[in-house]
């Protein structure tokens, strides 16, 4: 996916101004992600585009539920047009011109048939092969509206009007085809959105989703077995509660040279043990009744299984399942599961059933709730005794040290950058389809600077698809990943055509490519350009050289210069080594050449 524009139609989305086009650059390159980069000081209006696309994607999301009004999906008080280059595959690029196609060949038929004597039947047997060439020569004509197997999808929502889906037939001229059917097909595969902070914002419309899920789970008497929660469901908000889920999943399923690079850094052997204890009073009297799916995937929970028991505890029927991981374990998963994200996905729709500990007015109410209304917070947090699923007791194996055994700790015992690292990394690793947008808020802000430095490279090693003899990326996934960051590592790793410098002018947000070259850029130098940091170290420690400097200065007799400059230079000593250390003791050589040359 390679986002193009974004416009807000009507009112301004918080400090984002309405009618501006707000443009990005792209490339097609495969070699590598085009990441962008948001960078900029706290509180420029980085973070409000991620607010915006997860409300826009929120919205249409809405869309295409049957369970949501025409009223809501023709709001008066939101619009907005977004562009973007989305990489179709060939069955949904077909599904998408079906009907076309079929209306061409029809009126081919129809046109040609008054030229013979027979009826429809002998013509299509006669003509078979001409039909079948003027077919492809239609499917030869759709296909110049791919780019590098990508089409340019433009949505518009004008206020109080529905959304309108199109395609661009025509660069040069601006010409589009509008979408009538399959329009979920041109949506981004999945939005994933993270947050290191409590960006309300960002997450609200992801959490809300879950709730429109749950009611039209609930409302269906019977669930179709194709019809799943996690499959359907495109927008995923990754927080505390993913992580063991990502964790997992990962460790179990997840292809073996790109997770051994990511135990490697984190320094973990292996996945020990883990637990999943399933609160089945729901499960059983209101889900597995509905969905014969489910009932198999549970099956299949419990052959992948070490040991699993069925108890009551006070009030609450338990299915308690302990996996205790060696190759066979994660044989089954593989036979039984397939791939990371399917295991993900299935844990993803338990986790939406713990809805059930909310009473049933709340849920209700959640649907209506203000985009200002923080959802996750300020909703009532069940007892977790209660939870319909919940993952515990995951216990791996974690190297200590050069001269110490590897030991057995609980994985919570990791510190937050080592669970915010396998909750990103780990995240992009798992979506293997193309398509993704990922929306990441901060994602590296318990990182140490090596990992920060190793950030930008670790997102292209997920995303790769192929690599070289020597272990390089040589293909990545055509997947777009939006992030923000106070980094000046991370920058250094992105051109500048990637890398957007945001200000805050007159409550405006306005953003830039930087002037100069981004990539491989130092540290000072994306200091001074992105953050307008004219120092590469700390004030406390500037404010003292500066305090030197004046000193003096202000002096006048050459003997006082000459004292406090031997003075300086001993106070130099207590100093690290950097530019403006430098700077200073060239000002002391500067003076005493003055001082010497009257």
């Amino acid at each position: 996916m390679k986002l193009i524009s974004v416009k807000i139609i009507g009112k301004n989305f918080r400090s984002l101004s309405a009618n501006k086009l707000y443009s990005y650059n792209y490339t097609f390159e495969s070699e590598k992600l085009s990441t962008k980069i948001f960078a900029g000081l706290n509180g420029s209006g980085k973070s409000n585009f991620l607010e915006l696309f997860s409300e826009i994607f929120y919205f249409l999301e809405l869309c295409q539920l049957d369970t949501v009004s025409n009223n809501e999906k023709a709001t008066k008080n939101f619009g907005f047009e977004i562009q973007y280059y989305l990489p179709i595959s060939k069955i949904d690029f077909e599904k998408l011109f079906e009907t076309e196609i079929n209306d061409s060949v029809e009126s081919y038929i129809k046109d040609n048939l008054h030229l013979t004597q027979n009826n429809r039947e002998e013509f299509i047997k006669i003509h078979y092969n001409e039909i079948d060439e003027f077919e492809k020569f239609v499917w030869n004509q759709l296909s110049s509206l791919l780019r590098d197997n990508h089409i340019h999808v433009r949505i518009s929502k004008r206020l109080g009007e529905k959304p309108e889906y199109s395609i661009q037939t025509n660069d040069e001229y601006k010409i589009y085809r509008l979408i009538e059917n399959n329009k979920e097909s041109i949506l981004p595969k999945k939005i994933i959105a993270y947050t290191s902070g409590q960006n309300e914002l960002l997450s609200n419309p992801f959490y809300k989703l879950k709730y429109h899920y749950f009611k039209i789970f609930e409302n269906k008497k019977k669930i179709e077995d194709g019809d799943q929660l996690a499959d359907n469901h495109r927008m995923f908000f990754l927080d505390y509660s993913n992580n063991f889920s990502i964790f997992i999943a990962n460790m179990l399923l997840a292809d073996d040279l790109k997770i051994s690079y990511l135990k490697e850094i984190l320094e973990i052997n292996d996945l020990q043990s883990f637990r999943i204890t399933l609160n089945t009073n729901e499960l059983y009297k209101k889900v597995i009744l509905k969905n014969r799916r489910i009932t198999v995937n549970l099956l299949k929970l419990k052959q992948c299984a070490t040991t699993w028991v069925e108890k009551n505890v006070e009030e609450h029927n338990l299915l308690i399942l302990d996996f205790f991981v060696n190759r066979a374990t994660k044989d089954a998963f593989k036979f039984h599961f397939g791939s990371a994200f399917n295991l993900f996905s299935f844990f993803y729709e338990l986790e939406i059933f713990n809805l059930y500990q909310v009473d049933e007015n709340t849920r209700n109410s959640m649907l209506q709730v203000h985009k200002s209304y923080n959802v996750n917070d300020e909703s009532s947090k069940p007892d977790p005794s209660r939870l319909t699923f919940r993952i515990e007791k995951i216990i791996i194996s974690k190297n200590l040290g050069k001269d110490k055994p590897p030991a057995e700790i609980y994985y919570k015992a990791l510190s937050d950058g080592e669970h915010q690292f396998i909750e990103v990394l780990g995240t992009v690793l798992m979506m293997e389809q193309p398509g993704c947008l990922f929306l990441l808020d901060e994602p590296d802000t318990h990182f140490n600077p090596k990992w920060r430095a190793k950030l930008i490279q670790l997102l292209n090693y997920m995303a790769a698809t192929s690599f070289d003899s020597e272990g390089n990326v040589e293909k990545v996934r055509s997947q777009e990943i939006i992030l923000t960051t106070h980094s000046p590592f991370v920058i250094s790793d992105s051109n500048k055509e990637d890398v957007y410098k945001f200000d805050k002018i007159n409550g405006e947000v306005r953003y830039i490519n930087p002037k100069i070259e981004t990539y491989g850029a130092s540290m000072s130098l994306l200091l001074q350009e992105i953050f307008d940091r004219k120092i590469s170290i700390s004030d406390l420690s500037n404010t003292e050289l500066e305090k030197l400097r004046t000193e003096i200065k202000e002096l006048k007799s050459n003997d006082a210069i000459k004292e406090k400059i031997e003075e300086t230079k001993e106070k130099l000593l207590d100093f690290g080594e950097s530019i403006e250390k430098f700077d200073m003791y060239s000002f002391l050589r500067h003076i005493e050449k003055e001082i010497e040359s009257k």
